[in-house]
């Protein structure tokens, strides 16, 4: 990087590679604002990193909710995919009782959507809570192929909370593994609410898991159908004796799908594992009757 003065304006120039960024920023760049500029003013600000809303569904559902939102506290949104950044600022120290009152606001309209606020991702989030908890979680996956035990065991101490997942892709397999009925899948099909039941039943029993969930869905782009187009997923997620289910519509690319529902399925065990009353918004959004 480099600085350069011109009129009295204090030009600095920085690398685009983050780490490179981050260090010169704390080391150098910050530093010399404030022996240049020392009335430089100190903007606060909050982050949110949410799960079940698209940026445009989620800035209309703020803007509904407070119409009167002031204009001393600045809303932006960092679009990603699985959960969506929303971001408070102000400017002034004069205005950190606003920040903190409008903050609130947020938190009551978004509630359990709330994933973390820091940088943790969503299997994080869940791994700690399990371990909080002293349960351990399993997972039955066949559209999805092991993403959701992958996005687990990309974390440091998932062995504490984590120990069998089952990627059971044939119907073959999704019987003599985890003892799925012929008549459920002939009956049903393997995209059906009575084989991801019997999916999560089965891992359950076998891990001896307190908790866990299972997916079957059409991934795409072939093998869909008029009753269950691409994009359709099924999922089973609780404990034995508590199983919920719940058919839900993803269309997009196959990995799009595949990097959702797998957010989706950590997102409702995340719930579970809370104790959550609240409806997801893509209860409503992307759930099929």
């Amino acid at each position: 990087g480099f600085k350069a003065l011109h009129r009295d304006c204090i030009i600095i120039c920085t690398p685009g590679v983050p780490h490179e960024l981050k260090t010169m920023l704390s080391d150098e760049i910050l530093p010399e604002l404030s022996r240049a500029l020392p009335d430089l003013t100190k903007p606060k600000r909050c982050r949110y990193r949410v799960f079940g809303f698209g940026e445009s569904t989620l800035q209309q559902q703020i803007s509904e909710a407070f119409p009167d939102w002031p204009n001393e506290v600045e809303l932006g949104f960092r679009a990603s995919v699985p959960l969506l950044e929303v971001k408070l600022k102000v400017e002034q120290p004069g205005h950190y009782a606003l920040l903190d009152e409008w903050r609130a606001n947020v938190e009551s309209l978004l509630g359990d959507h709330i994933v973390t606020e820091d940088a943790r991702p969503l299997a994080q989030v869940v791994i700690e809570s399990l371990s909080e908890q002293k349960k351990k979680i399993t997972c039955a996956e066949s559209c999805t192929g092991g993403k959701i035990a992958s996005l687990l065991t990309e974390v440091s101490g998932a062995s504490s909370v984590f120990e069998a997942g089952y990627v059971t892709y044939s119907n073959d397999i999704k019987q003599s593994l985890l003892g799925v009925s012929s008549n459920s899948l002939q009956r049903e099909g393997a995209v059906s609410e009575c084989v991801v039941t019997e999916m999560l039943t089965g891992a359950l029993a076998h891990s001896g898991a307190d908790i866990g969930v299972a997916v079957s869905g059409v991934a795409g782009p072939n093998g869909g159908t008029e009753d269950k187009p691409v994009g359709t997923v099924w999922l089973a997620w609780g404990s034995l004796g508590e199983i919920k289910t719940g058919q839900f519509f993803f269309p997009g690319n196959r990995i799009f799908f595949q990097k959702i529902v797998s957010a989706l399925a950590l997102d409702l065990i995340r719930r579970a594992l809370l104790g959550s009353t609240q409806e997801p918004a893509y209860f409503t959004h992307r759930k099929r009757k």
